[in-house]
């Protein structure tokens, strides 16, 4: 191996690890990052890629204020990547057909709506009865390519990605962690930070068991064809329809709580696809290509975990989007570089203290 000290480990490689990354670099900090198997293949890659909250008023409203920073800093994101992959963000807008849900009205959604500063309307469905909510500004990007462009970027600027190279525990010393014990050996440095998703919970000391676990999501994508004339997001009983721009649909997705088990279920499956053919029947016929599952990290309070941790100095986590971490990533990443470098930050960082889930370091 080449260098085994740094500035900065961060473990995990997927869109928080790589955002992260990058922004740490971005203060002058060498940086390693490390994942257990190949970079951007987990929740990240497996996601649908919608950079908003589904039916985004149901969040707790420090969901929302991340989810709602990271649309805004998506542009700026993507214009300032060193790759010649194109992530295909593509603002389509999103219509919501069952906006409106037990003990909620029209007046409250949209006041929510506006506090976060996201544009909408109400209009009569095309599809359906009652009114639907229409989302303008909401965009998609197709995340597979999204992380191709990141780990392309974190490479160009001479970010260590070591792939294959699980973190198997932390070094600490005296009260302070000290690197990272992993497959290849012990890499060193002054902070470590974790953004495994839904693998965290085992490398974060003290965190009080299940804080942090998997949330299966099945998806299935259909085949391309032109007359399907899918051109915005529909949203429906939590079943979503997002399409790319070659004129493929991608169809999602399940919220199953089964573990760290990525098995795709026949039944959930067709589920899936007899909603989409129900919501825009031209995709009745349309070949099914793709079927997979992911797992995203879902939190016991549902908010995210990012700061330090309360007794292990040197130690940040980055972690818990749940179905967010894609659209909060440019947010979450760079509150995480302001709270590492004192900086003052664009969202309040105190919801999303570890000590709230911390017990005792072990």
């Amino acid at each position: 191996m080449s260098s085994t000290r740094f500035d900065i480990i961060v473990v995990g490689a997927g869109i928080a690890g790589l955002t992260s990354a990058l922004a740490l670099q971005r203060d002058g900090a060498s940086v390693a990052v490390l994942d257990r198997h190949r970079a951007g293949t987990e929740a990240s890659w497996a996601g649908g890629g919608i950079l908003c909250p589904l039916y985004a008023w149901r969040y707790p409203q420090p969901v929302l204020a991340l989810a709602a920073e990271g649309m805004r800093r998506y542009p700026d994101l993507l214009a300032s990547l060193d790759s010649g992959i194109d992530p295909e963000r593509w603002v389509t807008g999103m219509e919501i057909l069952d906006p409106i849900g037990e003990g909620e009205s029209v007046d409250s959604i949209s006041a929510t709506l506006t506090s976060a500063g996201i544009a909408h309307q109400w209009r009569r469905q095309e599809i359906g009865h009652g009114e639907a909510l229409w989302l303008p500004e909401v965009a998609n990007v197709r995340n597979p390519y999204l992380l191709d462009a990141l780990i392309d970027t974190v490479r160009a600027r001479g970010i260590g990605l070591r792939e294959q190279c699980a973190a198997n525990g932390l070094l600490l010393s005296e009260g302070r962690v000290t690197g990272v014990a992993t497959s290849e050996g012990d890499l060193h440095a002054d902070r470590v930070v974790i953004t495994a998703g839904a693998w965290s919970e085992a490398l974060i000391p003290g965190l009080a068991a299940g804080s942090l676990f998997p949330v299966r999501g099945q998806m299935l994508r259909l085949e391309p064809r032109p007359q399907n004339g899918l051109d915005r997001i529909l949203m429906e009983n939590g079943v979503y329809l997002i399409p790319r721009r070659d004129g493929s649909v991608v169809v999602g997705s399940t919220v199953e709580y089964a573990g760290f088990d990525k098995t795709v279920d026949a039944e959930a499956q067709a589920r899936l696809h007899a909603h989409a053919c129900r919501l825009w029947p031209q995709l009745d016929g349309a070949e099914i290509t793709h079927r997979w599952a992911g797992l995203r990290p879902g939190s016991s309070d549902e908010l995210p975990l990012l700061g330090e941790h309360p007794s292990i100095a040197g130690l940040w986590v980055n972690t818990g989007g749940f179905r967010n971490g894609l659209a909060m990533a440019p947010a979450t990443a760079d509150l995480l570089a302001d709270r590492m470098a004192d900086r003052p930050t664009a969202v309040d960082p105190t919801p999303y203290r570890l000590d709230r889930l911390i017990q005792t370091a072990r």
